[in-house]
């Protein structure tokens, strides 16, 4: 099904629904099901500096399934922060 025929299907049920209106709906579906069903995957790449414990991840990431720290995988935090950085929450 083209995308032409989603948005003539879609106005069929809502015909005050303009095209953009449509096309901006269906992205938004595709972003979710992809998110959802884990196909969007793409690898980040972050560099790091010593002793620095905190950093800002760019807002396209979406999920962290996995961490490496120079080519070491680590663990996943089970509970809550150590005492030595509660005071940052």
């Amino acid at each position: 099904m083209t995308q032409k025929e989603m948005v003539e299907l879609v106005q069929q049920h809502h015909p005050q629904m303009g095209e953009k209106q449509v096309r901006k709906l269906l992205n938004r579906a595709i972003q979710d099901f992809s998110a959802e069903s884990e196909l969007y995957h793409t690898i980040y790449t972050q560099l790091t500096t010593k002793d620095k414990r905190y950093y800002l991840l760019d807002p396209n990431v979406l999920y962290i399934k996995e961490l490496f720290i120079d080519n070491k995988q680590v663990p996943r935090l089970i509970g809550g922060l150590p005492d030595e950085d509660s005071d940052l929450i």
